[in-house]
């Protein structure tokens, strides 16, 4: 642990303060250390994967949270409930879920009638794909490959995991600022030092998460468009128009993605390694 200090010779008061310490070190290593502390506490088994995980939330207690939500999203936007871009999306859904750890499991799957280009999974099995996304791809193997990448983030309970991550390093941002303004004499407030923790957590523990499951996702979703029979190679495609279609973007260090080129590149030497 590294002080900064201030050696001055002068009055007996000012003698009093010297050597007076900054305290940045002390809060760094506060908060890392009560985030490590947590984070060993709070680890369970991914029935799917085998894995040890973070896991500070019960995944029921995520599933219900997230009703509210899905209920919302859905009543402020419309849905596509038949017709054909309706039938793509769940034939190509029924196959790669089929071929899954999750198969056999009930889901909820909405086709959202919006340009934007995304989809996403929630908590207790609920996907949304959006219809800008069905005018993206050019077949059904691209398809499965965003879907099989949807579904991965379920079987790997990423939600969970960057939900407590962010939990832990928000909990323990707080318990540093409540430490060090109780001995910064009013210099500094507990709320003043929490928010510079949270961005700080957010930076290096929350977002880099965040990439690296996405990465996992993307392997993962190959294998599972594999098994159900689509081409794998579409995934590298995929990912071409994405670039193609996305336009300027938030600095990869800054986003909670990796960027098209970085996933197109893991994603074929993946497919090469494993001969799809």
């Amino acid at each position: 642990m590294t002080f900064m200090e201030t050696t001055r010779t002068a009055t007996s008061s000012e003698a009093a303060r010297e050597f007076k310490p900054r305290r940045k070190g002390v809060l760094a290593s506060l908060v890392a250390g009560t985030s490590l502390a947590l984070m060993a506490a709070c680890t369970s088994t991914n029935p799917y994967t085998g894995e040890e995980q973070l896991a500070l939330y019960d995944e029921a207690q995520l599933a219900e949270a997230s009703a509210q939500a899905w209920a919302e999203l859905k009543a402020s936007t419309p849905t596509i409930e038949s017709g054909a871009q309706y039938q793509r999306v769940m034939r190509v859904w029924n196959r790669v879920a089929a071929a899954t750890p999750k198969a056999g499991e009930a889901w909820e799957v909405a086709v959202f009638d919006s340009e934007e280009v995304n989809a996403f999974v929630m908590p207790g099995n609920r996907v949304g794909v959006y219809r800008g996304l069905l005018e993206l791809v050019e077949n059904d193997d691209q398809l499965a490959a965003v879907l099989g990448h949807e579904v991965a983030h379920a079987i790997y309970r990423h939600a969970n995991q960057r939900a407590s991550r962010a939990a832990i390093a928000s909990g323990a941002a707080q318990v540093g600022g409540a430490v060090i303004s109780g001995g910064t004499d009013g210099a500094v407030s507990a709320e003043q030092v929490a928010a510079l923790g949270s961005v700080a957590g957010n930076l290096g523990v929350v977002l880099p998460y965040s990439r690296s499951a996405e990465l996992e996702a993307d392997l993962a979703g190959v294998d599972y468009m594999h098994a159900a029979g689509f081409d794998a190679q579409q995934a590298v495609r995929l990912w071409q128009l994405m670039e193609a279609n996305g336009g300027a973007r938030t600095a990869a260090f800054l986003s909670t993605h990796p960027d098209p080129a970085t996933r197109r590149q893991r994603i074929q030497d993946y497919i090469n390694s494993k001969g799809y």
